[in-house]
């Protein structure tokens, strides 16, 4: 199996269809992402996840290989997932924050989605990456491009919300 530099090497050099594996590879981490980051919306979580490996596809020669690939793709999935909130909130003339109500039908996720629900965008990210894809404070800061200690910080508070 080659490895995620490799097969950006290879799309790089030889054509995209080497990056029809990297999506593979990646298509369930990201649909779950975006998932959860949009409180079960199936379809706006279809949505998002086509924009980031598109995104990403563009920017691709920019990607420096010293950084892990999943931590970079995570970066465009959370950036386009706010670009998709600022733009619904754009047109809703209310944020996703506060008027964003709909209802999972994934039942195994709901008490996660009710305890998120109530949580900013920013904060729902973090959260998410921290505690169900278990990413570490420096990596979700790498990820946000924010301070650690900013994310330590809106753990707390998030915790403290969702009691």
């Amino acid at each position: 199996m080659k490895s995620d530099a490799e097969l950006i090497r290879l799309t790089l050099s030889q054509g995209s269809h080497y990056y029809g594996l990297l999506i593979r590879r990646y298509s369930d981490y990201v649909f779950g992402l975006c998932v959860r980051l949009t409180a079960g919306d199936r379809t706006l979580a279809e949505d998002i996840s086509q924009q980031a490996f598109l995104k990403a596809f563009l920017y691709l020669k920019r990607y420096d290989v010293a950084r892990d690939f999943k931590n970079w793709l995570s970066g465009i999935v959370v950036n386009c997932f706010k670009d998709v909130a600022r733009q619904e909130a754009k047109h809703l003339g209310a944020t996703l924050e506060k008027d964003y109500a709909y209802e999972p039908d994934l039942e195994e996720n709901r008490d996660f989605f009710r305890l998120i629900r109530n949580l900013s965008i920013d904060d729902r990210t973090i959260v998410t990456l921290r505690f169900v894809y278990d990413f570490t404070v420096d990596e979700i800061a790498e990820i946000l491009g924010i301070k650690s200690g900013t994310i330590k910080s809106r753990i707390s508070r998030s915790l403290e919300k969702m009691k």
